[in-house]
């Protein structure tokens, strides 16, 4: 015999009273940080395909301005650098000495070929781009 479906709240059920009774107070209000949460999650899911380059110690480099540097000295060839995706979250990575990285699910990050090849060796690259 299927259980019969209640038509009003049970009068005994304060918590799920009180809850109802701030919904309807909170409706606008709601549905405003519902879009705004929607919109944060939608620019953090974005971020994630914009490449982080780390350099040798772990840190990230700033951008430099393509003319910065060009009418000094002679010409200085960077190290090899790959980009990866990771498949997990990471923290506090420690390859070679005194190093330290921190990697986060998803992220694109390009780094140097030792950490890619050592993270691809643990199964943490997810993909390399």
């Amino acid at each position: 015999m299927p259980a019969n479906s209640r038509t009003k709240p049970n009068p005994k059920d304060h918590t799920g009273n009180k809850k109802r009774v701030l919904a309807d107070q909170h409706a606008e209000e709601l549905a405003r940080r519902k879009g705004e949460l929607a919109m944060h999650h939608a620019e953090q899911a974005a971020g994630l395909d914009q490449a982080i380059e780390l350099d040798d110690k772990g840190r990230t480099l700033q951008a430099v301005p393509d003319d910065a540097g060009a009418e000094e000295g002679p010409v200085q060839l960077p190290p090899e650098k790959v980009t990866i995706r990771i498949a997990c979250d990471l923290e506090h990575v420690t390859i070679g000495q005194g190093t330290d990285f921190d990697f986060k699910e998803g992220q694109v990050y390009t780094v140097p070929l030792n950490v890619a090849l050592h993270l691809d060796r643990l199964g943490y690259v997810w993909q390399w781009l």
